[in-house]
């Protein structure tokens, strides 16, 4: 009888040095990845706190005399830069939040475009490491031209 109490006791010794071996090799694991994935980005949170993106918008006479439409015209460029995004695509998106229109800004940074009065959920303009979005507005409220400079924020990509 003492035999086999022996043996349970060893085997539960056993059990219980594996067990905090393995919690161990877990914990360590978990604080080396927590170390290396979560830590901070400095460039990246810098960018976020000292964020310059933005956007104007104009009314202008640019355009007269068009009804039912709004000619919207304007320049890109990266704020933290000041340069000229690469392949930037502006997109509308139309109360419902589908698609209107969607353009590809040319190289000197400017573009235009004729879209209907009326309101947009939002204006997307991207390209490769900067974006902006502009959320819910009324494009020809007012006039029948319209100019809107974005300032878009640079983003890291992994």
């Amino acid at each position: 009888m003492q035999g086999v109490l022996i043996k349970s006791m060893i085997i539960a010794i056993i059990a219980m040095f594996f067990m905090v071996g393995c919690a161990s090799k877990e914990q360590r694991f978990f604080r080396q990845f927590k170390k290396n994935v979560t830590k901070p980005d400095n460039e990246q949170e810098k960018l976020w706190s000292d964020n310059c993106s933005g956007y104007t918008f104009n009314y202008t006479d640019k355009f007269p005399g068009e009804t039912d439409s709004v000619t919207v015209y304007g320049k890109i460029y990266v704020c933290s830069t000041g340069k000229i995004p690469s392949e930037t695509i502006l997109s509308f998106y139309n109360e419902k939040d589908s698609l209107e229109k969607q353009i590809k800004v040319d190289r000197t940074g400017k573009y235009q475009v004729r879209l209907k009065a009326g309101a947009y959920e939002r204006i997307e303009a991207i390209s490769w490491g900067a974006k902006i979005l502009i959320p819910q507005v009324y494009l020809g409220e007012v006039g029948s031209s319209m100019n809107i400079d974005l300032k878009l924020l640079r983003i890291y990509l992994l």
